[in-house]
């Protein structure tokens, strides 16, 4: 599913036939269905998605 695609696919969502997809620190990435799950995850690090790794991506220091 290209973004374009999962875009449009995304005005069919309802609060019944989709949930949130959410990081590892409980913070609403995506609204998501089954059908869009893995496109709509490739759109972040996987890093997000593990506690462990969260917090490595996270605690990255900022460039001036």
């Amino acid at each position: 599913m290209t973004r374009e695609q999962l875009q449009k696919h995304r005005e069919s969502h309802t609060k019944i036939n989709s949930w949130w997809l959410k990081d590892a620190m409980g913070i609403e990435c995506s609204r998501i269905c089954d059908a869009c799950e893995s496109a709509a995850m490739r759109e972040y690090q996987l890093e997000v998605f593990d506690a462990d790794s969260y917090r490595e991506v996270v605690d990255e220091p900022i460039d001036d």
